[in-house]
């Protein structure tokens, strides 16, 4: 398993639409064989993600969410979307 880390933001900086949380750190989990990461704005709470082994399967799914800000990330956490 590959975990991902996005780093917390300052407090009072940046839109509810960041991935970034102002209260934690967030950790994406991905399972063997998952290279994708559909991630949520962490204005949500929750787990916030799912985690995909293709880019057709992370787009199906962010396609889904189009009502939620979200972003999908390779397991490197580079921006896809």
């Amino acid at each position: 398993m590959k975990i991902y880390k996005i780093e917390m933001k300052m407090s009072g900086t940046g839109t509810i639409h960041d991935l970034e949380s102002d209260k934690f750190d967030r950790e994406i989990k991905f399972p063997k064989g998952h290279k994708y990461a559909v991630v949520l704005a962490a204005y949500y709470g929750g787990k916030g993600y799912t985690t995909h082994r293709t880019l057709d399967a992370a787009e199906r799914e962010s396609k889904k969410q189009s009502n939620y800000s979200r972003a999908i990330i390779d397991s490197d956490g580079y921006l896809v979307e």
